[in-house]
């Protein structure tokens, strides 16, 4: 019954379309391609999303968006085309299509092994396949066939056969083709939809499958190829061009040689279609099959939330590698042209819905310094990932844009949940509620890279550039510091204590100490520890991070101390050296004091941890007492172990 209704349907639309005058059919045609437009949100997300993809360096969100509604009316006027080819005879095509390259076919057919027209599905490609009915020579167009409504499927060949072109259903007339070509006949081909079966080549600078029948043939039974392209110049009017026939490279290597030929063709599609975007089909994923996939990462400027997205980013690298698809990570930083400017794009990506996100990207103009709209602008991606809540927004809007998977770790602020594809949260930031979304995963602790090759690859490199630290072979410990946050900070009296304790355990245990501070860390205290401990004869190393930029400084110092301190005002930092797999020991930050405090999440954190087992609680105090114990008592925290658990949650999400 359903198949009934929609052929009836489309023969009745057909007779409608067929009583009008043409120039009001294909103004009917644009304004149904408009409404589609308007209406159908998937196709009109994905054709952009391919658009961009395609031409991010090239044009602004601005042109892309007019391009597709273009590509809409272009392709209304192109199914009013289909529906009117009973009423065109000879003379009327004549009128409408103007042919160039007519000889080419003449003369490609003078070897007598007949000629495959290669096209692509640009323009109004079903035009071209009649007007190639007209060319004087037999000819022939493989189709795939509508399975599923046959009866539509036999009145659209029925409109197709109306130049006299005979059709061939894809994979059911090879027997057919073959005959036709011994015949010396001409047949129309397209390759840009290879589909799972096809062959990955290059297209936009990214790989895509192509159908590779037609360069087997020719390579095979030397089968003289032309591309074949048809142009929409005004209103009914088009313009088809035929080239000259490919010269193919033949090696004798088939595999290699199709992949070579077939970059070819797709180097002159790109021209095309470059030159004529609004005329191609960005309708299907058109890089569905790649084997590539492209992550970009947005940075708020935090060392340690990039270091977080960075290891979502690993994980996301590693699931794809396991379906053999290879990726490439770029980083975007986001800078906002002042807090007053993040606060107000905060609350409009709240209230703004994802209908009305796709092609607004310059809208991000009002918020963002000229420089990093620039590159949000020009990014290419399958996959977005960022951490906190302050670009949460340039996430969601980013991937509208791209139609891509977005990924978040902690909370998106004042975003929902269901916004996103993924979102990682540390077990101290859950709620009960939170636990039982399906898009969340929960970790122990924030997102790290560490882990032991991670942690041998860093030390290498610390050891390369201070190798003076290579003739040390006494026990070490690293001490990390780390700077002031919102809810605490590490002060002067509390820091030198911690460095007493530190040089007397030191001593005590005939131990060398690793340190180095963050960029958070205070000015004041960088000179308190350059003071206290840059000719301690027991420390070796010394890294003040706002002088000296060592990459390898926190990964390097895990991997060589057999005990860590740290200072608890770090959530990343904490997580790091709680899975290195040493023994860990946190000193608590000062609190701020005020009216209004809300939940210390720094304590929260600390204290989950510290009962789970994973890290060893003090104050700066009492430092030197917890070390004497690990040793002496054998006490040891436990490794945390989040990596298998952000590898199966990103696994679900791509």
């Amino acid at each position: 019954m359903k198949e009934l209704i929609i052929y009836y349907s489309a023969r009745l639309f057909g007779l409608v379309i067929q009583s009008l005058p043409l120039p009001v059919a294909l103004w009917t045609g644009k304004f149904l391609g408009m409404m589609v437009y308007y209406v159908d949100a998937r196709h009109k997300a994905l054709a952009y999303a391919n658009l961009k993809m395609a031409f991010s360096r090239l044009r602004s969100s601005d042109e892309l968006k007019r391009i597709t509604k273009i590509l809409f009316q272009n392709y209304g006027r192109n199914l009013i085309e289909l529906f009117r080819m009973p009423l065109l005879t000879p003379s009327k095509f004549a009128e409408l299509v103007k042919i160039e390259g007519k000889e080419n076919i003449s003369e490609a057919l003078k070897q007598g092994k007949g000629l495959i027209l290669i096209a692509m599905h640009f323009g109004s490609w079903e035009m071209a396949s009649v007007s190639c009915g007209l060319l004087d020579h037999p000819y022939k167009v493989i189709v795939k066939p509508q399975v599923k409504y046959s009866k539509l499927d036999e009145l659209l060949n029925s409109y197709r056969a109306c130049g006299g072109s005979v059709i061939l259903s894809k994979g059911l007339g090879t027997r057919d083709f073959v005959k036709s070509l011994k015949n010396n006949e001409v047949i129309g081909m397209v390759v840009d939809q290879g589909g799972k079966d096809g062959v990955l080549v290059p297209f936009f600078s990214r790989q895509a499958s192509m159908s590779s029948g037609a360069i087997r043939m020719g390579l095979k039974w030397g089968v003289p190829l032309c591309f074949s392209i048809i142009i929409r110049e005004n209103g009914a009017h088009h313009r088809m061009i035929i080239n000259k026939p490919l010269e193919l490279e033949n090696t004798g290597d088939m595999e290699k040689d199709v992949v070579t030929n077939l970059t070819k063709i797709a180097g002159i599609m790109e021209r095309y279609i470059t030159e004529y975007p609004s005329e191609y089909m960005w309708f299907y994923k058109i890089w569905k099959y790649s084997k590539e996939a492209h992550i970009t990462l947005l940075s708020d400027g935090k060392t340690g939330h990039l270091r977080q997205s960075e290891t979502v980013a690993r994980m996301m690298q590693k699931a794809l590698a396991e379906r053999r698809i290879a990726s490439t990570v770029q980083t975007v930083q986001v800078n906002f042209k002042n807090k007053f400017a993040a606060r107000i794009f905060s609350l409009m990506s709240l209230l703004s819905r994802p209908f009305l996100h796709q092609g607004r990207l310059q809208c991000l103009k009002w918020f963002l310094t000229e420089k990093s709209l620039k590159d949000v602008m020009a990014a290419k991606a399958d996959f977005i990932v960022s951490c906190g809540s302050s670009i949460a927004g340039v996430n969601h809007l980013l991937s509208q844009d791209h139609n891509a998977k977005s990924l978040v770790v902690l909370k998106p602020g004042l975003l929902g949940y269901d916004r996103f594809d993924l979102v990682l949260l540390p077990q101290h930031d859950v709620s009960r509620q939170d636990r039982s979304r399906k898009r969340v995963a929960v970790t122990v602790a924030a997102p790290n890279l560490v882990n032991e090759e991670y942690l041998k690859e860093q030390s290498v490199l610390l050891l390369n550039r201070f190798s003076h630290l290579k003739s040390h072979t006494r026990m070490k410990i690293g001490l990390f510091i780390g700077g002031n946050s919102k809810n605490v900070y590490l002060s002067e009296p509390q820091i030198r204590v911690l460095i007493h304790q530190i040089k007397q355990i030191a001593q005590e245990m005939n131990a060398d100490i690793l340190v180095t501070t963050s960029r958070r860390t205070p000015g004041h205290l960088e000179q308190l520890l350059h003071a206290e401990l840059k000719k301690f004869p027991r420390c070796p190393l010394l890294i003040l991070a706002n002088k000296d930029n060592i990459p390898e400084a926190v990964g390097g110092i895990l991997g060589l101390s057999d005990i860590v301190v740290v200072s608890g005002d770090s959530i990343s930092m904490i997580s790091e050296a709680a899975a290195s797999g040493k023994d860990t020991i946190v000193f608590s930050p000062e609190s701020r004091g005020g009216f209004w405090k809300g939940t210390d999440k720094h304590k929260v954190f600390i204290e989950k941890l510290y009962t789970q087992g994973f890290i060893l609680s003090a104050e700066a105090g009492s430092v030197a007492q917890t070390i004497n114990d690990v040793f002496k008592n054998k006490i040891h925290t436990k490794k945390i172990e989040d990596q298998q658990i952000i590898l199966n949650a990103v696994r679900e999400a791509i």
